[in-house]
């Protein structure tokens, strides 16, 4: 079935895949972390409850691996799909890329490291580790930094840094989680919140030292982090890190709080682990589309400039309210045929759609914010998600149905069509959830949850979004505009479930912060141009 799909699905496909694999990766390495650095050494301080602690563990531990080996076979039988169709060579001699090769030894390894963790031998604590230590060279040596034929063993090592600090961290939260629901005692969580700090401290050492030499080995310079996807995704992802930081400060201080106030302190550390998580599983993924990006260093000639970024993003005239006529648009010609005035108008259409876009999300981010001080007429700001999503289904794509020659299914071959859909009918329940929510028609704390985990899903999905052009300086122009708003859509959605899973001023600030965020996203869109 995947060999049936065209190149850039698979290549879409490929980095879902390669987020999930990280994913998965960071739970089993997470799970060694569990066993062998908290539940033994913490082992007499656990009230009795560390063989039960550990077997838990262990089988979330086994779970991760199974996981992690679907994955990467899936992963597998993608990447020899994408080297049929893409340079059309036959099956056996795919197989026998590096890349493939690698990817066999991870799934290996992760059958391993999940049948190690069901066994019942002292020792399986042990090959366990062995077994997540193969994953994890296998994840470096299938990566940018095996594939760099000068100073391999520099950005091996920096990788290996970069990784194993990322899943211990990332990885580790989880099991912090469920070692902190284990215990009723406040002194005995207080404990296990002072030791994960202490390990996740490690963790986020071995991450920076990581990431600040692969940033010196594959960008370097200030052009290359600014003007090229791979720099801005990096600034992407130092971003959402620094958020992470700042939240594992405040878990931090949540340990060393006053007597009388511990239990205050871990109800707020678990609620921000969980946001964590959600932010930390986001950054894997823009990882994952980082590996599918030239490093900057080998986009040298195709670098945007400082210029070229501000006069794409500082707004110099009003939004385009006014679409081109569709027979203006080069959808009727072939490649040949496209002159420069179709690709205007192409690209009128395209601002068009996103300023109106723009223009319905800021009118939501606004009307949220107008809730949130007590207008009861705003809270039916939800329904203009159906709106949008109807909009973004009939005018995303002027080549496909219902307004383009091209029908429904036949483009859904095209990965930027295809996201366009997904995300348009995803609106609909998305935006009819929330409304239910808002006007008390659902009241369980579970459905309030939907908005902010599709609107951090989606924020996600943008953030990895690719656009098919054969211009590599317009494709990174139209991507930088993309990244702003990936952020604030992720920090959106995780804000609204801090408003949501807290109390107090933490529950207030985040109430007031999310909408804010939504309303950068569609102000963004606003001034969103081409031209």
């Amino acid at each position: 079935m995947l060999a049936a799909l065209p190149p850039d699905i698979l290549a879409f496909i490929g980095v879902i895949l390669r987020g999930l694999q990280l994913t998965a990766q960071s739970f089993v390495l997470g799970g060694v972390m569990f066993v062998l650095a908290f539940v033994r050494p913490m082992a007499p301080r656990l009230a009795g409850q560390a063989a039960e602690l550990e077997a838990t563990g262990l089988r979330w531990t086994s779970w991760s691996g199974f996981a992690l080996t679907a994955v990467v076979t899936i992963a597998i039988l993608n990447t020899l799909a994408q080297l049929v169709a893409g340079l059309e060579i036959d099956t056996h001699e795919a197989m026998g890329a590096d890349f493939i090769a690698w990817n066999l030894v991870m799934a290996a390894a992760a059958v391993a490291a999940g049948l190690a963790a069901r066994s019942a031998g002292g020792n399986r604590a042990y090959v366990l580790a062995a077994a997540a230590a193969v994953v994890l060279i296998a994840s470096i040596l299938s990566s940018h930094a095996y594939a760099r034929l000068d100073d391999r063993p520099y950005f091996v090592a920096a990788g290996v840094l970069h990784q194993l600090g990322a899943s211990l961290w990332i990885g580790g939260i989880p099991f912090m989680l469920l070692a902190l629901g284990r215990f009723k005692d406040s002194h005995i969580r207080l404990a296990v919140g002072v030791r994960f700090s202490q390990l996740f401290t490690v963790a986020v050492g071995l991450l920076l030292a990581g990431a600040a030499l692969l940033a010196w080995g594959y960008i370097n310079t200030l052009a290359g982090l600014v003007g090229t996807a791979y720099g801005i995704m990096t600034g992407a992802k130092i971003t959402l890190l620094a958020v992470l930081l700042l939240l594992a400060a405040m878990n931090r201080s949540a340990t060393h709080r006053p007597e009388g106030d511990v239990e205050k302190g871990l109800f707020r550390l678990r609620r921000f682990a969980e946001v964590e998580i959600g932010i930390g599983i986001t950054v894997l993924m823009i990882a994952a589309s980082m590996a599918s990006q030239p490093p900057s260093i080998d986009q040298t000639e195709f670098q945007a400039t400082i210029r070229e970024i501000a006069e794409r993003m500082l707004p110099d005239r009003m939004p385009r309210l006014v679409s081109p006529d569709p027979s203006t648009l080069s959808i009727y010609v072939d490649a040949e045929g496209k002159t420069a005035e179709m690709e205007t108008a192409d690209k009128m259409w395209s601002e068009f759609n996103h300023n109106w876009a723009g223009i319905f999300v800021l009118a939501m981010g606004l009307m949220a914010i107008a809730n949130g001080a007590g207008a009861r007429w705003a809270r039916h700001w939800p329904l203009i998600f159906l709106v949008l999503g109807a909009a973004i289904m009939i005018r995303s794509d002027p080549e496909s149905w219902p307004i383009g020659p091209r029908g429904f299914f036949e483009t859904l071959t095209d990965p930027e069509v295809f996201q366009h859909r997904v995300v348009g009918l995803l609106l609909f329940p998305f935006g009819l959830f929330e409304w239910a929510v808002r006007t008390g028609r659902l009241k369980a704390e579970r459905h309030a949850l939907i908005f902010p985990i599709l609107c951090a899903v989606g924020a996600a999905l943008l953030l990895v979004h690719n656009h098919t052009l054969s211009d590599v300086k317009e494709r990174f122009l139209i991507e930088f505009s993309h990244i702003p708003m990936g952020i604030f859509g992720v920090m959106a959605g995780w804000m609204r479930w801090l408003e949501i899973r807290t109390d107090g001023r933490i529950k207030t600030v985040a109430g007031l912060v999310w909408p804010i965020c939504f309303s950068m996203v569609g102000v963004l869109l606003i001034i969103y141009r081409e031209l």
